[in-house]
């Protein structure tokens, strides 16, 4: 079965490789040739747009950072060694959300922009793309005392970026953020007067994922709001791609989103957009909560793979168990690795899974994404014809439905609500209209402003 590959990229991936590597190494004694590491590099090359690592994640309270650099690449290098990430583009975080939720201050902060960018000069042999050095304030973040201060360090960092050597360029990737009035004049500023986009081949968003649950209250899907800005920009530079990963967004619901922003984008200026999104979080549902997502054809829903539960029945049918041994069959079919038998799922010895059950189990989740994506295309596609054809509320109503699929068969306030703002994101897609995405940061967004910088700013000019 083929399937487009997802956008989905998975933070922290280093964890999964030593995992995975380990069993083949058979360091538990379960290995049986389940798979080849061709067969897992062919796995992900074809389900995942990439794995990102975070350069800064481990950076505070170190006593000396001389050899911080050097132990970040031989992690990546091991990594690479797997065999596994052949096809696959690793991607590095700088790790400034660190700095922005008050986990590194000044001092350590100035050391993070120059080992980070020394790492990316003098180790491009590991890694295909990195994330420009973005320092928007957080909670708790110990870094500005106004927001003159967060226009200084950020284009500072930006400019490096802009600067670096030309093969190391070529990989950033530029984050432009717009989460308060203040961020979004600070860094549409930093772009514009630097023309900073026609720099970088690769951008971003970030600040998805901080105040999620106000944005019910947004008239459009909140990500569109930063994505005008760099469309137009395309526009004027006569480029007909863009790259635009969005930091954090990797519900399935964003999905269809990302589906339907393609096709309409692409449809009304002939810009073909490569949206990306990352999670670090994929794996939490499986090894605390213990679920898994199983289509039933009819909705996509969350199976309970507690020890308890296994010996029930799934939605009134087969046994959990057994539904959870055709998902792990099916899923080596399609990928070339050989089939395991399901008899005990956790260890008595450890009251974890055996090894081989937590790796099929994970690889499903990942593939998951791609067999989402590849599904919700069609979606997308059927979808579109009926907000051409002008039909509202059948495409509103359409969005409904393919949400409540992708949600347990449950709809809720909040879908409801992104069903109809999907209505206007389209329809802002169209216009492109800058002023009206600022109107809507100032009325909507101000309530995230962070306040406490909004002093002593008599020399800001934006």
């Amino acid at each position: 079965m083929t399937q487009q590959k997802s956008g989905f990229i998975l933070a922290g991936f280093e964890t999964l490789a030593n995992i995975i590597d380990n069993f083949i190494l058979d360091t538990k004694n379960r290995f049986d040739d389940n798979f080849e590491r061709d067969d897992i590099n062919k796995f992900f090359g074809d389900t995942c747009s990439g794995f990102l690592h975070s350069f800064g994640q481990a950076f505070s309270n170190k006593k000396s950072y001389k050899n911080y650099n050097s132990s970040e690449a031989s992690l990546l290098k091991r990594c690479l060694n797997t065999g596994f990430f052949k096809d696959s583009p690793i991607v590095i975080d700088s790790g400034g959300f660190q700095a922005s939720i008050g986990k590194l201050h000044y001092h350590e902060t100035e050391l993070l922009i120059e080992h980070y960018h020394r790492f990316l000069i003098d180790h491009s042999d590991v890694y295909q793309k990195a994330f420009v050095l973005d320092l928007p304030p957080g909670p708790d973040c110990k870094l500005f005392n106004s927001f003159q201060d967060v226009y200084d360090m950020n284009l500072k960092t930006y400019k490096i970026a802009a600067n670096l050597p030309t093969e190391v360029k070529n990989k950033m990737i530029y984050i432009h953020h717009f989460r308060t009035p203040k961020l979004w004049r600070i860094f549409k500023k930093i772009m514009v007067d630097n023309d900073l986009f026609k720099e970088f081949n690769y951008h971003a968003t970030g600040g998805i994922v901080a105040n999620a649950a106000g944005d019910i209250m947004i008239p459009c899907i909140i990500y569109i709001l930063p994505l005008i800005p760099l469309l137009n920009e395309c526009k004027r530079l006569g480029r007909d791609t863009l790259n635009f990963h969005i930091l954090g967004g990797s519900t399935f619901r964003d999905i269809l989103f990302y589906e339907l922003f393609k096709i309409h984008i692409l449809n009304k200026h002939g810009i073909t957009v490569n949206f990306t999104y990352d999670s670090s979080g994929l794996f939490k549902g499986l090894m605390i909560a213990r679920f898994i997502h199983a289509d039933n054809g009819h909705k996509l829903v969350k199976m309970d793979i507690r020890e308890a539960n296994l010996e029930n029945r799934f939605l009134g049918g087969e046994r959990v168990i057994d539904k959870y041994n055709s998902i792990l069959e099916s899923l080596a079919d399609d990928h070339n690795f050989k089939r395991i038998k399901i008899d005990k799922v956790y260890n008595p010895e450890t009251k974890t899974f055996f090894e081989e059950i937590k790796i099929y189990t994970m690889l499903y989740m990942l593939n998951q994404f791609s067999y989402i994506q590849d599904k919700l295309k069609t979606s997308s596609a059927e979808l579109y014809d009926l907000y051409l054809a002008g039909e509202e509320e059948e495409f509103i109503r359409g969005v409904s439905l393919t949400t409540q699929y992708l949600n347990n068969g449950k709809l809720t306030k909040k879908q409801k609500a992104k069903s109809n703002s999907v209505f206007n994101s389209l329809n802002m897609l169209t216009e492109l209209d800058e002023n009206h995405c600022m109107h809507i940061v100032d009325k909507l967004l101000y309530k995230d402003e962070f306040i406490k910088l909004d002093h002593n700013n008599s020399s800001m000019t934006i």
